[in-house]
C-alpha cells in the first residue's frame, strides 16, 4: 500500500515543517561550527577592524581607511562590540553571525508567504547551506547584514499591503525602516525601489489611486538619504581608481558589443548562479532551469511579486553595467536568496504540472542540488584559511626578532592586527617592527639586497602562488633559502646572507 494513504494533509504539513526547522538546524549548526573555530582574520576583516579601532563613532561616518567600505550602522554595531567585549575575531564576527542566523528564521516566513510549503524547502535548504553564505555568517563584513536587510524589507512588504493599515501608519513605518536599511546596508536602496515598485504595482492592480502619493513621499524621503549617504560617503569610494581597477573584471557591459564581452557577462551571471544552486556541472544546469522556469511562472502568476523578487537581481546588473556595483561574489551575496527563490519557484510549476513522474525526478533534482552545495565538511575537517599566527607561532619557536621579519604587503594588515590590536597582542611582542612591504613602493629584490642581518624571515599569507614564487625568486637573488614552513596558506622562508 502506499505511504499517502497513511498520511492526511495535517500529518504530511507536520512532516514537511519538521523537514524545514530541520534544514535551519543544519543550517545553524554549519554557522555555529564554523564561527567557534575562530580562523585567523584575513586581509579585509582586519582592515575593518583597523578602521574601527583608530575611530569614534563619528569618525565612523567618514570615508574609510586601507580601501574598505562599510555602511556606517554596520560599523556602529561593530564599534560596539569592540567597547563591550573587546577586539577579538568572535568579538568582531558577532553581527555576521547573529545576522546570519536571523536571516534563515525571517527567510523561512519570506518562503511561506510566496510558495507552498513543499516547493519551500528548496531555496530554504540552498539559503541554509550554501557555502559562501555560509562561510561570510562568520566574517568582519556587511555582507551577510546586506542579505539580512534585504530579507527582512521584502517581509514587510509582504506582511504589510498598504490598504491594511493607516496612511499615516503606513508612511511612518517605511520611512522609519527605509531609512534605517539606507545606512545599514549599501544594496538596500535596490531592495527599496523594488519594495517601492511592488506597491506601485499593487496600486495600479487593485485601482488605489489616493496612495499613489503616499508611495511618492516615501520614496522622495528614502532618495533624499541615499543621495546624502552617496554624495558624502559612497562617491568618493565608488568612483576611486582602486575601486574601478580591482572591481573592473566584475562590472558588465552594458551594451555588450563582441563576442568576448557577451562571454564576460555570461560568465559573471554564471557565477551569480553558481553561488546560488551549486559549483558541480549537473547541479548548475539543473538550478539554472529552475530559476529560468521559476522566473516565467512568476512573472505569468503576479507582476507585482515578480518586481519585488526579480527586482533586487536586475536593479543589481543594471548597477553592474553602469559601474556603479561590482558583481564580485561576496559583494552580491545580497541577490542569492532571491535567486533561490526563483529556483523555488521552478521546483513548484514542475510539482504543479500534477505528473508524478515529472514531480519525482524534479524532487530527486532538488535533493542533488542540496547534497551537493553544502558546507558539510565542517563536520570533519576544520576550515582555516590564511592562518599568519601559525607562520607567527613558528616566528617565536624559532626565537626570531621583529628586526629580522619582513611580511608581505597581502599579509601586513593581518600583521598589523594581531601584533597591535588583537587582545593576545603580547604574545607577539618579539616580533614587533618588522619590515612592512608596501604594495606599490617597494621591491623584494631591491630589499633583499638591503638586508645587513646574518637571518632573515619572510612570511606569507595568501593564495596566490604566482605572486609567492615571484616573491621567492626576487629574494633569493641576494639570499639563501634554509628553511620554510607552511600551514593553511601561510608560509615562512628563513634565509641567511650569501
Amino acid at each position: 500500500m502506499r505511504l499517502n494513504q497513511y498520511l492526511n494533509p495535517t500529518v504530511k504539513r507536520k512532516l514537511l515543517s519538521l523537514f524545514g526547522w530541520g534544514l535551519i538546524l543544519i543550517g545553524i549548526t554549519f554557522r555555529l561550527i564554523l564561527f567557534f573555530q575562530n580562523r585567523n582574520l584575513i586581509i579585509d576583516e582586519a582592515n575593518i577592524v583597523r578602521n574601527i579601532y583608530e575611530r569614534d563613532f563619528m569618525g565612523l561616518l567618514k570615508p574609510l581607511s586601507y580601501q574598505q567600505y562599510a555602511p556606517p550602522l554596520f560599523l556602529w554595531i561593530e564599534e560596539l562590540w569592540s567597547l563591550l567585549l573587546g577586539y577579538s575575531e568572535q568579538a568582531m564576527r558577532l553581527t555576521a553571525l547573529l545576522c546570519g542566523v536571523s536571516a534563515l528564521f525571517v527567510y523561512r516566513k519570506v518562503l511561506l508567504k510566496i510558495l507552498p510549503l513543499y516547493s519551500s524547502l528548496l531555496p530554504l535548504g540552498l539559503f541554509c547551506f550554501a557555502p559562501i553564505v555560509v562561510k561570510y555568517a562568520t566574517e568582519v563584513k556587511q555582507y551577510i547584514p546586506d542579505a539580512f536587510v534585504a530579507i527582512s524589507l521584502v517581509y514587510m512588504a509582504l506582511v504589510l499591503p498598504q490598504w491594511s493599515t493607516t496612511r499615516l501608519r503606513f508612511v511612518a513605518l517605511w520611512i522609519l525602516v527605509g531609512s534605517i536599511a539606507i545606512w545599514a546596508s549599501q544594496p538596500s536602496v535596490f531592495i527599496l525601489a523594488s519594495v517601492g515598485l511592488y506597491y506601485f504595482a499593487q496600486c495600479l492592480i487593485h485601482k488605489k489611486w489616493t496612495y499613489i502619493p503616499a508611495l511618492l513621499l516615501i520614496g522622495t524621503i528614502w532618495l533624499s538619504q541615499f543621495f546624502i549617504y552617496y554624495w558624502f560617503i559612497l562617491r568618493q569610494q565608488i568612483n576611486s581608481d582602486y575601486l574601478q581597477n580591482y572591481h573592473q573584471n566584475y562590472f558588465l557591459f552594458l551594451l555588450p558589443q563582441s563576442s568576448a564581452e557577451w562571454q564576460h557577462n555570461g560568465l559573471r551571471l554564471v557565477e551569480v548562479i553558481n553561488n546560488s544552486v551549486g559549483y558541480y556541472l549537473v547541479p548548475f544546469y539543473l538550478g539554472t532551469i529552475l530559476i529560468l522556469v521559476g522566473f516565467f511562472s512568476l512573472l505569468r502568476k503576479s507582476m507585482s511579486l515578480c518586481l519585488l523578487l526579480v527586482g533586487p537581481i536586475a536593479l543589481t546588473l543594471l548597477a553592474a553595467a553602469l559601474h556603479q556595483f561590482s558583481l564580485i561574489e561576496r559583494v552580491c551575496i545580497f541577490i542569492l536568496p532571491f535567486m533561490m527563490i526563483l529556483a523555488g519557484f521552478g521546483l513548484d510549476y514542475f510539482i504543479q504540472l500534477g505528473n508524478k513522474v515529472v514531480t519525482i525526478g524534479s524532487t530527486m533534482a532538488a535533493l542533488l542540488i542540496l547534497s551537493l552545495h553544502n558546507f558539510g565538511s565542517l563536520f570533519y575537517r576544520q576550515y582555516q584559511f590564511q592562518e599568519l599566527t601559525r607562520g607567527l607561532d613558528y616566528l617565536l619557536q624559532q626565537k626570531a626578532s621583529g628586526a629580522e621579519l619582513y611580511v608581505d604587503c597581502a599579509s601586513r594588515d593581518t600583521y598589523i592586527y594581531y601584533t597591535q590590536i588583537h587582545p593576545q597582542k603580547d604574545k607577539y611582542a618579539a616580533l614587533h617592527d618588522a619590515y612592512l612591504f608596501d604594495w606599490v613602493q617597494d621591491d623584494f629584490a631591491v630589499v633583499s639586497k638591503k638586508i645587513r642581518r646574518p637571518n632573515a624571515y619572510f612570511i606569507f599569507t595568501g593564495g596566490h602562488p604566482d605572486a609567492r614564487y615571484r616573491h621567492l625568486k626576487q629574494m633569493e637573488a641576494s639570499l639563501h633559502l634554509v628553511d620554510s614552513f607552511t600551514y593553511k596558506y601561510c608560509y615562512v622562508y628563513s634565509f641567511r646572507k650569501k
